[in-house]
């Protein structure tokens, strides 16, 4: 049985790996043969899939040359699906064919990590190598997210679909901008010169990055504003911005502080309302319904501290990081704002029965 679950696993990890991997290695093949360099070998583009197939898996890069060294920590979240429903897949598949659900996820992961160390030994040089603390972290937990159980997210489902409800609304704010300032992200594309290939492969990766442009606007939206590089700070009360790189999808920046996108920090105490009310109405002991606020409290903050630093990062050189969410005053706004939602559905009842009671007994 053991033995089963074992071949199981690493077959359909391989494939899962593979599933990702050889497309990219012709996308790499493919704009290495039509650049036309006549340095380097076939080794070189095989080596730039295994780094798009790690960078996939959010897995920072260590990079250093004769021009410059950085640090490469500001990956497309959009990318990290590809890996993530392929090891759902592959997943699904390991528990049809070997049966026991925990023995399978367990192995599926170690194979999963085992190779994926493997690729980064093989893709590492002097110029390019992974971040080994962060990485194999990254990786791991989307692994854990992509083979969980269904039925154990149910308490996750509400909260989940609100925030992408709200992320939603960031994506429509963020395209109105981005149509404002229209213009500008064609002078850019201009100024880049992209080519016909590198013009498409440069539209897959803004499409990539949406995701993490989403997080950021709706952290913007929310007060707590972004960050686009060092001694940069951009909210709606504050606009700090010398300059922004040559990046169409950065047109819809704005060009000064606009408080009245404020507004939108009103979503996070309606999604605290709706939360919380529905768990204060809970038949539940009282124990365990103290557990489950203090549970949102902890899934609501730092979940989206989580995502947002997974959206945020270095941009390679030090003038651009930190890029991405200010997650410190994020997670204090969705903080204070919770607790007084819940502060107000505990005592605004009790004051409206006083006042009730009061306007009964006098004349």
């Amino acid at each position: 049985m053991v033995a089963r679950t074992i071949t199981a696993t690493l077959q359909q990890v391989i494939r899962s790996i593979f599933l990702i991997l050889f497309p990219l290695a012709f996308i790499t093949l493919f704009a290495w043969a039509t650049a036309g360099s006549t340095y380097g070998t076939t080794s070189d583009p095989m080596r730039a899939a295994i780094w798009l197939w790690l960078g996939a898996h959010l897995t920072p890069f260590n990079i250093a040359n004769e021009s410059m060294v950085g640090y490469l920590s500001l990956l497309p979240i959009g990318a990290a699906l590809l890996p993530f429903i392929a090891i759902r897949i592959g997943y699904r598949r390991s528990i049809e064919r070997a049966g026991s659900t925990k023995t399978t996820r367990s192995y599926f992961i170690l194979w999963y990590l085992v190779i994926y160390l493997l690729l980064a030994l093989i893709a590492n040089n002097s110029q390019a190598n992974i971040d080994w603390q962060r990485g194999p972290i990254t990786t791991l937990l989307i692994l854990l997210i992509a083979t969980v159980p269904v039925k154990t997210a149910n308490f996750l489902k509400l909260p989940a679909q609100m925030f992408l409800v709200m992320l939603g609304i960031a994506g429509l704010v963020f395209t109105a901008s981005l149509a404002m300032h229209f213009d500008t992200a064609k002078n850019l594309t201009v100024v880049l010169q992209p080519g016909i290939i590198g013009g498409f492969l440069m539209l897959l990766l803004q499409l990539a990055y949406l995701p993490n442009i989403f997080v950021a606007t709706l952290s913007y939206i929310f007060g707590a504003g972004v960050f686009l590089g060092n001694a940069t700070d951009i909210s709606p009360t504050t606009f700090q911005l010398r300059e922004i790189p040559a990046i169409p999808v950065l047109a819809a920046l704005p060009s000064g502080s606009v408080t009245w996108l404020l507004l939108f920090t009103l979503m996070i105490a309606i999604y605290g309302w709706i939360n919380l009310n529905i768990l204060q109405k809970s038949t539940e002991f009282i124990k365990i319904k103290r557990q489950s606020i203090l549970r949102f409290f902890v899934i609501s903050i730092g979940g989206f501290a989580a995502v947002a630093a997974l959206s945020s990062g270095s941009l390679i050189t030090s003038n651009m990081s930190p890029v991405g969410v200010n997650i410190a005053r994020a997670s204090i706004i969705i903080c204070v704002q919770l607790i007084l939602v819940l502060l107000l559905q505990i005592y605004l009842p009790k004051i409206i029965s006083r006042l009730s009671k009061k306007g009964k007994v006098a004349p």
